[in-house]
């Protein structure tokens, strides 16, 4: 790494490893806006990690287990020969889910079939299995563009199908302890008063996500490795990882404690605004991306007619999607987060865009200056703003730390507009370049640490920085 590709790194990780769950949609559906906080914010805190010195895994536990399986494939079977599967294949995929559903609001014994299908799936049936990890193929490919294109990355998947040869263990290791006990016919874990049951496997014999959840977090501990297991999954989902959670701690396993729920908030909608949807009141992912791109082209070719298109299709993206996540990460994850296109795009206020621009700000004087600057100062600071200047950059260690313990990247967010304001109180009330030689290259300095912290602090969300806008 570069001198400033090293700022704000901790030595307090080094031995340890992270396991995050994050993103994690569900097979053959789109993602939705929804699933941005889950992958944005679980890929902050993974980079985030990074930086204190910690080597962390990112999970891909993907949904891709259950009865709407057997009922794709019975759909797929049927009818898939007349969609095209061939060119257009996720599209295809979702075009058979809503119509199976579709058909089976007409058809009730539609239900009846899919269960049957994905019981053959479940009894080891190797046509259907073949269907089925098509079906998971084609939309790890979907999500994985849509990935690529805000910065996600995961280092392993695995599925709630992977944890199916170890349901066993688990009931067998519970019951030994003494802690299955049935109720009504499906066997349960007794939480006491203060939390319903956990239930284990329902009266079907059908296992559970908290059966899953408890084989996932033992797989993570004792094959993984994880001396820390962070899951970020919405708010809503609060009191089942507390009982997973307590069943591991009843279980006997102390590192049940270093096992964290990162819950988040939900999306709420300025009201009148519109998305564009492509069914019902779903607002998928892909389409927030594209308008928020398609909106910055408007923009920026306005404020930059000069560029090529080449240059005003790559800062589009990079500054469209930018706005996007540094919208969902400004804010304290556990609260719930307003989109609003004025505010997430705006150039001036609380917004990526304006983080980008003073970071482009900086390159543009680095280039007028025509040399490296030094990347820090040697003079004694007499404007007040050089100070101020100084002692917001010197606290950005101490923000990566704070970000990381509290597993919160609006923390860096939000030390980022800081940077951004008191730099432009410096370069509006001081001259930077011309000044006499060791002024100019001191504030100069200040430019390059300036630059350098954005651009990392930028990195550390998975949000890039163009050089121009």
């Amino acid at each position: 790494m570069s001198e400033g590709e090293r700022l704000g790194y901790s030595t307090r990780g080094p031995g340890k490893r992270i396991v995050i769950d994050y993103s994690s949609p569900n097979v053959a559906k789109p993602m939705h806006v929804g699933h941005l906080r889950a992958t944005v914010i679980g890929q902050a805190i993974r980079n985030i990690a990074e930086t204190q010195g910690y080597e962390v895994i990112g999970l891909n536990h993907l949904g891709d287990w259950g009865v709407q399986f057997g009922k794709l494939a019975w759909a797929y079977k049927e009818w898939g020969d007349q969609y095209d599967f061939k060119n257009k294949p996720f599209q295809s995929l979702f075009e058979i889910y809503v119509r199976f559903h579709e058909e089976a609001e007409k058809s009730p014994e539609l239900e009846a079939k899919g269960s049957l299908v994905f019981k053959n799936l479940e009894d080891g049936d190797t046509a259907v299995a073949e269907i089925w990890k098509m079906f998971v193929d084609i939309s790890l490919v979907e999500y994985q563009r849509l990935w690529d294109l805000l910065g996600v990355k995961h280092d392993l998947v695995r599925g709630e199908s992977f944890y199916n040869s170890r349901l066993k263990a688990v009931e067998e290791m519970l019951e030994k302890r003494g802690l299955l006990v049935e109720s009504q016919g499906a066997s349960v874990v007794n939480l006491g008063d203060d939390m319903p049951p956990c239930l284990i496997r329902k009266s079907d014999g059908a296992s559970l996500y908290a059966t899953r959840d408890l084989a996932s977090a033992i797989y993570r501990k004792e094959e993984l490795k994880a001396d820390l297991n962070l899951y970020v999954v919405g708010v809503d989902q609060s009191l089942h990882f507390k009982q997973v959670f307590e069943v591991l701690e009843m279980s006997g396993y102390e590192w049940a404690k270093d096992c964290h729920h990162i819950a988040f908030g939900m999306y709420r909608f300025k009201e009148g605004m519109k998305m564009s949807t492509r069914k019902g009141q779903v607002v998928f992912l892909e389409d927030v991306l594209n308008q928020a791109i398609e909106r910055t082209a408007v923009v920026v070719a306005e404020k930059n007619p000069g560029l090529t298109d080449a240059e005003r299709a790559s800062i589009a993206r990079d500054v469209g999607v930018g706005a996007v996540a540094f919208n969902d990460l400004l804010f304290d994850r556990v609260k719930n987060v307003e989109f609003d296109w004025d505010r997430i795009l705006s150039f001036e206020g609380d917004s990526g865009p304006y983080v980008q621009y003073m970071y482009v700000r900086c390159a543009s004087l680095i280039r007028k200056y025509g040399k490296e600057p030094k990347m820090m100062p040697e003079r004694t600071l007499s404007a007040p703003e050089e100070r101020e200047l100084v002692r917001v950059l010197m606290a950005y260690d101490d923000v990566l730390e704070m970000a990381f313990d509290g597993f919160k990247p609006n923390v860096l967010a939000q030390y980022l507009l800081e940077v951004c304001a008191v730099f432009s109180r410096f370069y509006h009330n001081n001259r930077i370049l011309g000044e006499e030689a060791s002024v100019e290259e001191s504030r100069m300095a200040l430019v390059r640490a300036t630059k350098e912290i954005l651009h990392q602090g930028l990195r550390h969300l998975s949000i890039r920085s163009p050089e121009f806008m």
